[in-house]
């Protein structure tokens, strides 16, 4: 949640993006152009980045086919970034690490035409910020946000997201930044549906995660204001006054699928983790570093089947390097139909 005098400011620009969701299974997302856009990083085994490619170094396959491949001039194509930011549930605990976020975000951001918008969420999307090319208006929300409630609505916050997204122009990149736990609670929105919103308007998805149940960790190691009894192990030399449940809780969380990390992968964006203030500024400047040097490849893909296309980027006559893209996108009929999945 933002601060709640934004959130009044930007009451309209809450319903009109509420219509976008509502909207995002129809008109607004039907492919109308069957260009696909495959941002591609490509590194070296010390994970320097590698600049010197051409577009015939590239073998890209859908559903096995070879297609025909584009190396787009990228420097030409805006930005359209919307950064997610957790206030509900643990996110609380890692307030104090956002004192750089605004500087960090600006960093990544560049200068215009590029634009942002800044969404916040708890059990729901709340409040999103005009699109801007100049962050610093929104520093106050972003480096001090209101808690939200116990939610983490993560594909629910990236749909919204994604139909804010369809509305901006086509030629654009698209990227979204999420910074919240990994694992989701309480949305409604399915990964098919995310798959299939992020492949129709050539989305890519980053996140920066951090662990709840760390969090809540540490804070039952703290010391004072102990809220379970000690524990007496063997002849009382050991005296603990944590909860014995909380270890159990980061066994069974580290279990559950890392939504945001799945969404980042196939998606073709990256998922990295922070535990404290230095490792979320080190995060966000390798993601802006990646996000900017990233090639674009673009091809027509040479079968016009709806639904789910699986893709591959590889470079042949380069084994050596590593390659961080997309792993699919979705293909809708001319009447907005898609193969069921």
């Amino acid at each position: 949640m933002m601060c709640r005098s934004l959130t009044a400011v930007l009451f309209l620009v809450i319903a009109g993006s509420s219509f976008a969701q509502s909207t995002l299974d129809t008109s607004t997302l039907q492919t109308t152009t069957r260009l696909v856009l495959v941002p591609t990083l490509v590194q070296t085994p010390s994970n320097e980045i590698v600049y010197s490619l051409h577009a015939e170094d590239f073998l890209l396959t859908d559903k096995g086919v070879p297609q025909k491949v584009r190396l787009d001039d990228e420097t030409h194509q805006p930005l359209s970034l919307v950064v997610l930011m957790q206030t509900g549930g643990s996110a609380v605990h890692e307030f104090d690490k956002y004192r750089n976020l605004e500087t960090m975000l600006a960093a990544m951001l560049g200068s215009a035409p590029n634009q942002v918008s800044i969404v916040n969420f708890d059990s729901r999307p709340e409040a999103a910020s005009p699109f801007t090319s100049d962050i610093a208006q929104w520093t106050d929300a972003i480096n001090h946000p209101d808690p939200g409630d116990s939610g983490a609505a993560i594909m629910d916050s990236l749909k919204f997201a994604l139909a804010l997204l369809a509305k901006q122009p086509a030629a654009n990149r698209r990227a979204i930044l999420l910074i919240s736990q990994p694992t989701d609670i309480g949305s409604t929105t399915t990964a098919k549906e995310i798959l299939q919103f992020s492949g129709e308007t050539n989305t890519a998805i980053y996140t920066l995660t951090f662990s709840p149940q760390k969090t809540k960790l540490k804070d039952s190691l703290r010391e004072g204001g102990h809220s379970h009894p000690p524990v007496t192990v063997g002849n009382g030399s050991y005296v603990a006054y944590f909860d014995l449940g909380e270890p159990l809780g980061m066994i069974l969380g580290a279990m559950r699928k890392n939504v945001a990390a799945e969404m980042a992968s196939l998606s073709g964006g990256e998922a990295a983790g922070f535990d404290n203030q230095h490792q979320l500024d080190d995060g966000l400047s390798t993601l802006s570093s990646h996000m900017r040097n990233r090639y674009t490849l673009s091809f027509t893909p040479t079968s016009a089947e709806p639904g789910l296309h699986p893709i591959q980027v590889r470079l042949p006559s380069h084994p050596e390097l590593t390659i961080s893209a997309r792993t699919s996108y979705w293909l809708s009929g001319s009447d907005g139909s898609s193969q069921p999945q």
